[in-house]
């Protein structure tokens, strides 16, 4: 058992480490596109810091509910909580996404008085409308991964999300900040949506032995 929790903590820290990878290097060629880019970006992060707020407390939930069911061997139960935590998810990422729509301006406003720094910021407010319509996903199949201790899967498509956020921002550099931006939206799908494809077949691996009379369609 120490092994096996060892074992976890080890892919969830290396899983960790190429997320905050992704953040260091935003952050270092959001630098290179001058101040006033760099100073929208950190007015634009909080948006997205407020997001997680709300998301991260879906993977917490998914975490606690599909861990209880992981443990007891509840097929039925493991399914619903997965479906609970999208559909709850979903709601609150769409209300968050119009709150930032609707008032986004105002909020930048807010957040600083430079009229460079407002301009530019409202200019790539758009990238932040749709990171929580996207995040929604990665951040509740984090939790569900973690509470079924699927770490190693999660480690891996962490990884290829990196390499694919990499490789957007090289296809996408030459629309400078927006293509940085555009590369931070298309690592958030890829992370929702590779543990998305990864799941039924996790799902189907671990509830193999369950009772027949469990639900055959592992999807949320």
């Amino acid at each position: 058992i120490l092994m096996r929790m060892l074992s976890v903590n080890r892919d969830i820290m290396i899983r960790t480490g190429s997320l905050i990878a992704v953040w260091l290097f935003f952050a270092a060629q959001g630098a290179r596109a001058g101040d006033v880019a760099l100073a929208a970006n950190s007015v634009l992060n909080n948006f997205l810091l407020v997001s997680a707020f709300f998301l991260d407390g879906f993977a917490n939930a998914a975490q606690q509910l599909c861990g209880h069911a992981y443990g007891a061997r509840d097929r039925t139960g493991f399914s619903g909580a997965v479906r609970l935590v999208l559909i709850w998810g979903s709601c609150f990422s769409v209300a968050v996404a119009a709150i930032f729509a609707l008032f986004g301006g105002s909020l930048i406003d807010i957040m600083t008085a430079n009229g460079d720094v407002q301009r530019v910021a409202r200019d790539y407010l758009p990238f932040v409308v749709f990171a929580p319509l996207l995040g929604v996903f990665a951040f509740s199949y984090d939790g569900i991964y973690i509470g079924a201790t699927w770490a190693r899967d999660m480690r891996n498509l962490m990884l290829l999300s990196l390499l694919i956020f990499l490789g957007a921002w090289f296809l996408l550099r030459s629309y400078g900040n927006a293509g940085l931006w555009g590369a931070l939206l298309v690592h958030y799908a890829a992370r929702g949506g590779l543990e998305a494809l990864r799941y039924p077949a996790l799902f189907r691996a671990s509830f193999a032995t369950t009772s027949a009379t469990s639900p055959a369609n592992p999807r949320p």
